[in-house]
């Protein structure tokens, strides 16, 4: 992946919180980290038919909520509201809810996985992939004054959040609602939840078939007999489908504006 120019948002006000004015900013700031595969980009409010239609299909039963891949949390936010108190627990996952960071004093920070792997590298003027590049990709560009060096990971390094600070809050408040780093490609290892909330995660932009069939299987093996599974895709319009979990698979409870392109293979899990 080749370096990107800076323009805006810089990732770098994720080090001075005093720059972060309000949720939609710090939604910007994060937008540009690319994990797993897949850019950390949401902002409130993407969801309310989705939403609406999930909080229908409850009929005020009080669930346990997995929301994957949630981001920052911001949509996750929002459906807490929806729900109101009716909820036994709140799960808020991602690949990664924080990321190590060091800065150095020529305006450059370095951002690390738990995995110790460089994700993003961003300068005054660029930003750069290294973990998405690949070490040979990597090797062709040099960062102003490094020598193309980057500095090895230290667990000692500042630890940036990327939760909303007002999630992060509610989450302190209130032990119903918890946050917890978790892949989808890997078994989840909680309660088994009674929704599943896969937002902006399943499509083949980003993954293969095959890679979304084991993530809906996961799905599967998680949820609970009378479970609901709630896929969501809004790259141009709000689209979603509503499946239910069966003793074979899922099947079909209704959609909005068509249903997401992947309902058939959901459907054929």
């Amino acid at each position: 992946m080749l370096p990107r120019r800076v323009c805006f948002p810089d990732p770098r006000a994720l080090l001075r919180p005093e720059e972060i004015t309000s949720p939609e900013v710090f939604s910007e700031r994060i937008s540009v980290l690319l994990l797993g595969g897949t850019y950390k980009t949401t902002r409130p409010g993407r969801h309310r038919q989705s939403d609406a239609l999930l909080v229908g299909a409850l009929r005020q039963k009080r669930p346990v909520v997995l929301d994957v891949g949630a981001s920052d949390g911001s949509t996750a936010l929002d459906l807490i509201a929806a729900l109101g108190d009716a909820f036994e627990a709140y799960y808020v996952t991602d690949r990664a809810l924080s990321l190590r960071v060091r800065a150095d004093g020529g305006g450059r920070a370095f951002f690390y996985d738990a995995d110790g792997a460089c994700v993003l590298a961003a300068t005054p003027r660029l930003l750069f992939y290294p973990a998405a590049a690949g070490s040979r990709r990597w090797s062709r560009w040099v960062l102003p004054g490094s020598r193309g060096a980057i500095p090895p990971f230290d667990p000692a390094y500042p630890e940036v959040s990327l939760v909303q600070p007002k999630l992060r809050e509610i989450a302190r408040r209130d032990a119903r609602v918890r946050l917890k780093p978790h892949d989808i490609f890997q078994p989840w290892d909680g309660p088994a939840p009674t929704v599943v909330k896969a937002a902006n995660i399943l499509n083949r932009a980003y993954f293969s078939d095959d890679r979304i069939r084991l993530a809906a299987r996961n799905f599967w093996r998680a949820l609970s007999p009378d479970g609901l599974l709630l896929v969501i895709d809004n790259r141009d319009a709000e689209k979603a489908s509503l499946f239910a979990r069966t003793e074979s698979g899922f099947g079909h409870i209704d959609s909005i504006h068509g249903g997401t392109e992947i309902k058939a293979l959901i459907l054929s899990c």
